[in-house]
């Protein structure tokens, strides 16, 4: 579901990173767990 303002880009980007949390069962507790999610994703695409 797209926020209200978002642009199409940010609202798909804002989707895969959902999917992508919900499928590994990924919890985010700080940064570093940010940083190594987005690391992660890359390396996927």
């Amino acid at each position: 579901m797209a926020r209200k303002n978002d642009s199409p880009q940010k609202a798909t980007m804002r989707e895969m990173m959902r999917d992508y949390l919900k499928n590994n069962d990924v919890s985010i507790k700080n940064g570093a767990d940010v940083n190594s999610v987005v690391k992660d994703m890359i390396s996927v695409f």
